[in-house]
């Protein structure tokens, strides 16, 4: 008799994040009406920017940059793009 073995689903999150300089980026292709961007995007500097650390670095590093006013934030996708873009 065969014996059943349950197991369970481990949900996995559906989002990450990586840190992309904007330096890596290369707009390919542009599709306006379905509002879409094919992007190159360079592997060396995802490497570069995306060094594992531990989860106590990555807190301080987050904080320090907020703290020094390092990062963007954008209401919508136009502004983001247009920062893709320059």
């Amino acid at each position: 008799m065969p014996i059943k073995i349950k197991t369970k689903k481990v949900k996995k999150t559906k989002e990450a994040m990586i840190k992309i300089p904007l330096s890596a980026l290369r707009c390919i292709l542009r599709y306006p009406k379905e509002k879409k961007i094919v992007c190159e995007i360079s592997t060396k500097d995802i490497k570069r920017m995306n060094n594992a650390e531990t989860i106590d670095e990555i807190i301080n590093q987050a904080r320090l940059d907020y703290a020094l006013g390092d990062y963007t934030a954008h209401k919508d996708a136009k502004s983001l793009i247009a920062e893709l873009r320059a």
